[in-house]
C-alpha cells in the first residue's frame, strides 16, 4: 500500500510539473487540411495561420512568444488570423512595446487580421493596428490571391459600410472570424461554405484523455474540441497559447493551427 500511494504522489508531481511547465511553454503545431468546391481556384493551397488567446501580462511572457512568432513564420502563411484575447490585463507601455514589436515581426504574404476578445480592452484597435494587423470586429473585406475571384474575410455583426463593402462583387467562399465557439449556431452564413475560425476556450485549459474539457468557460461550454462540421459551416478551434485564472495547461500543449485549403 505504501509504494501505491508514494507511486501515485510521484505520478501526481510529474503531472504538475507537465502542466505548469512543460505544456505551458513551446508551441505544438496542428496542420489541418480543408476542401471546398466553393473555394476559387486561385486559393488553391491557400495557407492560413491561425492563433489565439495570447494573454499576455508582461514582458515574462515575451520568450515564449518570440518562439510562437518564429514558428508561424516559418510556414510561409498566405494570411495569419488571430481570434481575440490578446491581453491578459492592462499592461504597461514599455511592455506594450514589446508585444508590438513582436506582432510586427509575424510576417504573412498577405495580410494579418484580427478580433478582440472578451479579455481585451476597449482601446485595443489601436493596438493591432500598429502592429500591422487589419481590425476585423464588425468588418468584412475581400481576400485577392492569383486570379481575379475573391473569397471573403468576415466577422459577425457587420456595419452597413462593411455589407457595402462586399456586394460590389460575387463570392462564395467566406472565412468567418469569431471568439467565442459557442457563437457557431447563431453565425449569419454570407457563403455557399463558411469556414469559421474561433477561441476563447482554450480546450478546457485541461483535457482529460477520452474526456475532454475539464474547465468549459461561458461562450466555450457546448463547443469544446477543435473541430464542428455541419452542412455549408465548418469550424476549427484554436485552443490558444496562453492561461487564464489557472497557469495550467494539462494534455493540451500551448498551440497554433495551420489550415491548407485546396479546391476540389
Amino acid at each position: 500500500m505504501k509504494r501505491f500511494f508514494l507511486f501515485l504522489i510521484i505520478i501526481l508531481f510529474l503531472l504538475f510539473l507537465d502542466a505548469y511547465f512543460l505544456e505551458t511553454s513551446g508551441v505544438k503545431v496542428k496542420e489541418y487540411k480543408y476542401e471546398s468546391s466553393s473555394l476559387p481556384q486561385g486559393f488553391n493551397d491557400f495557407k492560413i495561420i491561425h492563433f489565439s488567446d495570447l494573454l499576455y501580462k508582461d514582458n515574462d511572457d515575451l520568450k515564449h512568444f518570440e518562439k510562437i512568432v518564429e514558428k508561424i513564420n516559418e510556414y510561409n502563411p498566405d494570411i495569419i488570423v488571430f481570434t481575440g484575447d490578446l491581453l491578459k490585463n492592462k499592461i504597461n507601455d514599455k511592455d506594450k512595446k514589446e508585444l508590438i514589436s513582436l506582432l510586427k515581426a509575424l510576417k504573412p504574404q498577405l495580410f494579418k487580421y484580427a478580433i478582440s476578445g472578451d479579455n481585451d480592452p476597449d482601446d485595443i484597435k489601436a493596438l493591432y493596428e500598429e502592429a500591422g494587423f487589419k481590425f476585423m470586429d464588425n468588418n468584412a473585406e475581400y481576400i485577392f490571391n492569383v486570379d481575379v475571384e475573391p473569397i471573403v474575410i468576415a466577422s459577425p455583426s457587420l456595419s452597413e459600410e462593411a455589407k457595402n463593402t462586399i456586394s460590389e462583387l460575387e463570392y462564395n467562399f467566406v472565412i468567418n472570424l469569431i471568439h467565442k465557439p459557442d457563437d457557431y449556431d447563431n453565425i449569419d452564413l454570407l457563403g455557399k461554405d463558411n469556414l469559421i475560425l474561433a477561441g476563447h476556450s482554450l480546450g478546457g485549459q485541461i483535457r482529460i484523455p477520452f474526456w475532454g474539457a475539464l474547465i468549459k468557460k461561458a461562450g466555450a461550454k457546448k463547443y469544446t474540441d477543435d473541430y464542428y462540421a455541419d452542412k455549408n459551416k465548418t469550424m476549427y478551434v484554436s485552443f490558444g497559447i496562453g492561461v487564464e485564472k489557472s497557469p495550467f495547461r494539462l494534455f493540451n500543449k500551448s498551440s497554433i493551427n495551420v489550415y491548407r485549403l485546396y479546391h476540389k
